[in-house]
């Protein structure tokens, strides 16, 4: 039995919907627990950051374990350059539960970079959210963290 940790981001939190965020985690850390009893996975903890401009993110994520798995429910989930820097320092391996597939954070990063280009016309509701997340400038320009 491998031992996991399951990990999200909560954006509802962003906008203020504290309750939103805590029904949103407590929905995903049930699908979390359901995907590693039916693949014989061992949950050890799980992580929830509700905030971007939390200065302890590094404290924080630090609990997690080096060249672990973590479970997240979506790629999506896990935007934040600052976030992906810190799983990327640990060589984490990111366990996508939507589909079951394994992929790593420095991947993950250049997929949101490369997506990030176009967000302005192929996403503009996305835009906010890249903003906030320091993916894109104010001015809509990729932030080369």
């Amino acid at each position: 039995m491998e031992n996991v940790t399951f990990f999200t981001l909560l954006p509802e939190s962003i906008k203020g919907k504290r309750m939103e965020a805590d029904k949103e985690f407590l929905k995903y850390l049930t699908v979390a627990f359901n995907f590693a009893d039916k693949h014989n996975l061992n949950l050890k903890n799980a992580c929830g950051i509700s905030t971007f401009e939390n200065s302890s993110l590094e404290k924080y994520l630090s609990n997690l374990k080096r060249k672990s798995t973590v479970l997240i429910i979506s790629p999506a989930l896990v935007a934040n350059p600052k976030v992906l820097n810190v799983l990327i320092g640990k060589e984490i391996t990111l366990r996508v539960i939507e589909g079951d597939y394994l992929i790593k954070p420095t991947l993950l990063k250049e997929i949101w970079l490369e997506e990030a280009k176009t967000a302005t016309t192929k996403f503009p509701n996305a835009v906010d959210y890249l903003i906030k997340t320091e993916v894109l400038t104010a001015e809509g320009k990729i932030n080369d963290l």
